[in-house]
């Protein structure tokens, strides 16, 4: 688990790493706003982007498979040979199937965030955890607003 950091392989990490990166989110590892606002370490940062490399591997092949299933779900829609039962039997199926894709997907999610988490100082860790609470207020004001993006942000507003 600690051979990607040690010295002799922190060299050639990288370039492999890069090779993989999709194009948006080369940019998003340079400027990051949590890398900035954790203030982590170059090192740090090198860990975090190889947890987000090793997370986008692991997830792209589980939202392949749910785009697959969801074209199904289109075809099987608009299959004039098939009966509305038929129809609804296939369908229900294969959202059964879109749910544990998904589920498997937030379990990635969930043990890249613990491996990230990981690499953290408790200071950090008190900010992430702050910045995560931050999340989920700003998810509830969407909730709420039927998912309009709003003017600012909660701690911005203007009192009433």
């Amino acid at each position: 688990a600690n051979a990607a950091t040690t010295p002799a392989n922190t060299d050639k990490q990288p370039a492999s790493v890069d090779k993989q990166l999709p194009k948006k989110c080369d940019k998003k590892m340079k400027r990051s706003p949590i890398d900035e606002r954790l203030k982590l370490t170059d090192e740090q940062k090198q860990q975090a982007h190889e947890i987000r490399m090793k997370g986008h591997k692991e997830m792209k092949p589980i939202f392949d498979k749910i785009k697959a299933k969801k074209a199904e779900i289109r075809q099987i829609a608009e299959n004039q040979k098939l009966s509305e039962d038929q129809k609804t039997k296939k369908i229900d199926a294969l959202e059964v199937e879109i749910l544990k894709l998904k589920q498997q997907a937030r379990k990635v999610r969930i043990q890249n965030a613990k491996e990230f988490e990981a690499i953290l100082t408790p200071e950090q860790k008190a900010e992430f955890n702050k910045m995560k609470e931050e999340g989920r207020k700003m998810h509830m004001m969407k909730k709420r607003n039927g998912h309009k993006k709003p003017a600012k942000f909660p701690q911005q507003a203007p009192q009433k």
